[in-house]
């Protein structure tokens, strides 16, 4: 049991924001039964996942940063295709643009392409990793500068999460 102590304790923390309490009290039962969770499971747990535990903890304010980051683009991306699409003279000017992704791992590329993908407003339309370059559909490209600023961001957000 010496090596679940992170687990118990994001399980104790997590009983708290689920039952609405955040007293001492309910942070000791949901240490119980975070301790009672483990102990009945830890034999399913892999070694692997304990010894990168406190990694996952780490990086968990890169991730909630990049949520926001997330949820802000997705806002804005939804009253920028409303926009053009009410527009009477429909304002787009759609493109196609290659983004490097040599150098990343499978899991980097994939999460920033899900991300462009879920930005309403772009798509990705492949990756071919033997080429290292990711093709992604804009509604907008007149200012290339802008959109090529825009998928670099997206990138070091990922970047920030899984590195």
């Amino acid at each position: 049991m010496r090596r679940y102590p992170y687990l118990v304790l994001a399980l104790a923390v997590a009983w708290m924001f689920l039952r609405g309490d955040l007293s001492v009290v309910s942070f000791i039962v949901g240490l119980f039964f975070g301790f009672i969770a483990v102990f009945i499971t830890r034999a399913i747990i892999k070694p692997e996942f304990m010894e990168s535990f406190p990694r996952v903890l780490r990086r968990l304010p890169a991730f909630l940063r990049y949520l926001g980051f997330f949820v802000i683009s997705v806002i804005q991306g939804n009253f920028d295709v409303s926009y053009r699409a009410l527009h009477p003279r429909l304002p787009v000017h759609p493109g196609i643009l290659a983004v490097d992704v040599e150098g990343r791992s499978e899991l980097e590329v994939t999460m920033m392409a899900n991300t462009i993908t879920l930005t309403p407003g772009t798509l990705t339309m492949e990756v071919d990793m033997e080429k290292g370059v990711m093709y992604v559909h804009s509604i907008d490209v007149r200012d290339l500068d802008r959109v090529r600023e825009e998928l670099k961001e997206v990138e070091r957000y990922v970047r920030r999460v899984l590195r």
